[in-house]
């Protein structure tokens, strides 16, 4: 298996909120499913973990819950054995296993809860994905959520013919993978820059491969140098995977479930007149020229009536997240440019998120949003695919726990490794942190009162330590991003546990 797949250079360690499980919880009930109820032992299977940071992460941010990473590379599983070690997590196991193996060595009975399959589905052979499918079948529990995330059609299409390229030009060169897909994708951009046929034909993909060259380049390894590299019209993939008795029931990507945040529009009338979930979905990848999609399929899950949705939607809390604006209207980035949120439906939601976290049914007697009950909930999915708030997690958290993890991550990140969330255990999820806040979090978890001049003095101190020297002119300098973390940050990571 190895021969077909990128291994000199590890996968980036990679943090998605959309697989964890109080997000895919929070998806599936504002899409009137049932979900696994998260204050019970649940277990949850990511299949391709890479080197296992985000499933420790997730282990450690839910004490109620068993979390597995399978990845065939040992070298991703011993870290992600270490990091579980160093850490002190122990719900949290990790198997080194080809995927023909895991199908084969697979338990007689349904165990998991919540299936994932990020970053796999589109760079493996259609043998595998069969087997991905198989294990499904045999895997997910009654009720159990499986979360799919692939390149999508139409979206990616215009980067078959340039990406083989690329995979076909690096292996004509020496050293790592990373440094060679660097200097293929460069080869492409003079290539472009020659005004050749393609590149003039096609304007996006001069674009593309711009932005690609930002991205880490080990990234890139992992996601242009593969043998296997397939967009996927997403009615196949309906169909595949209703044949292991599964049924598609929205994405894990919020915004993709409010057709009038997400399409333009001129064509939602047009949508309504179209029958059946593929019909329908591949129009909607059409309009919003879909790259990525993030499905979720459920096991025998059946829609749940007016009072149990209800019920379902009044039993979550939501808390705003760093940087969430604190009133007025919301500008939403999205696969169809900006689009405006209503200034009389989003401001008092954030007045009243700014001052606590909020029930549904607290947000519900909100005066200013009498009559617009019907709204609120995709109001607040919004909000969370913006990054502006997050489902609070239900049930027992692991402070001491979490803490301790972010102990060890801060210090490896002071240290040069490049991780980029701390957990955040009142969300049962991670919350991202430069490098600085990394520094400022690791203080703080030795000091918890440190406050002002002091807190300032002492992670500057820190950083000077670990070698870390501020630009010559900064544009924001160090001095003002520590007060502002203090002011605007630290107040929110307090209350959602990250630090003490």
């Amino acid at each position: 298996m190895a021969a077909e797949y990128i291994t000199d250079v590890p996968y980036p360690h990679f943090f998605q909120r959309e697989t964890t499980p109080i997000w895919l919880s929070f998806a599936a009930r504002a899409l009137g499913r049932a979900s696994p109820d998260l204050r019970q032992p649940f277990v949850s299977c990511e299949l391709g973990c890479g080197q296992g940071f985000a499933t420790v992460l997730q282990a450690v941010a839910n004490p109620h819950g068993h979390f597995v990473g399978v990845d065939f590379n040992a070298r991703h599983i011993a870290h992600a054995r270490a990091l579980a070690k160093a850490a002190g997590v122990s719900n949290v196991e990790f198997v080194e296993d080809s995927f023909q193996a895991m199908l084969e060595n697979a338990s007689p009975s349904p165990r998991y809860d919540f299936i994932i399959l990020h970053g796999v589905y589109s760079w493996v052979p259609s043998a595998d994905r069969q087997r991905l499918r198989q294990f499904v079948e045999r895997q997910l529990k009654p009720d159990g959520i499986v979360f799919l995330g692939y390149m999508a059609q139409p979206g990616l299409d215009f980067f078959a013919a340039p990406r083989r390229f690329v995979q076909q030009y690096a292996q004509t060169l020496c050293g790592s993978s990373a440094q060679r897909v660097v200097e293929a994708l460069r080869a492409l951009q003079r290539l472009c820059a020659s005004g050749a046929g393609l590149f003039a034909h096609d304007r996006q993909v001069a674009g593309h491969i711009e932005r690609s060259l930002q991205d880490d380049p080990c990234y890139l390894a992992h996601e242009l140098l593969n043998e296997h590299w397939s967009t996927l019209p997403v009615a196949e993939v309906m169909a595949d995977f209703e044949s292991c008795g599964t049924g598609y029931i929205g994405s894990a990507s919020l915004m993709d479930n409010i057709d009038d945040l997400s399409l333009p529009a001129n064509v939602i009338e047009q949508l309504a007149g179209l029958q059946g979930a593929a019909l329908r979905e591949t129009f909607k990848d059409l309009a919003r020229n879909q790259t990525q999609r993030r499905d979720l399929y459920q096991r025998g899950g059946s829609t749940l009536d007016e009072y149990a949705h209800k019920a379902a939607l009044f039993d979550q809390v939501v808390a705003a997240l760093p940087g969430a604006p604190a009133s007025g209207g919301v500008t939403f980035d999205t696969r169809i440019g900006a689009v405006e949120g209503a200034e009389q439906l989003f401001s008092p939601i954030l007045q009243a998120l700014a001052q606590r976290p909020q029930s549904f049914p607290a947000l519900l007697r909100l005066p200013a949003l009498a009559g617009q009950a019907g709204s609120i909930s995709p109001a607040l999915q919004a909000l969370a695919a913006a990054g502006h708030v997050h489902p609070l997690l239900p049930g027992q958290i692991d402070l001491a726990g979490c803490q301790a993890f972010n102990r060890v991550i801060s210090e490896r990140v002071l240290g040069g490794a490049r991780y980029s969330h701390l957990a955040a255990p009142s969300l049962g999820s991670g919350i991202s942190a430069n490098f600085v806040e990394m520094a400022a979090a690791r203080v703080l978890l030795d000091h918890p009162h440190l406050r002002g001049a002091a807190l300032r003095q002492t992670v500057d101190a820190l950083l000077r330590k670990v070698g870390w020297q501020p630009l010559a002119n900064p544009v924001d300098p160090l001095q003002a991003q520590l007060s502002r973390f203090e002011s605007d940050t630290l107040p929110i990571w307090q209350q959602l546990g990250v630090v003490g």
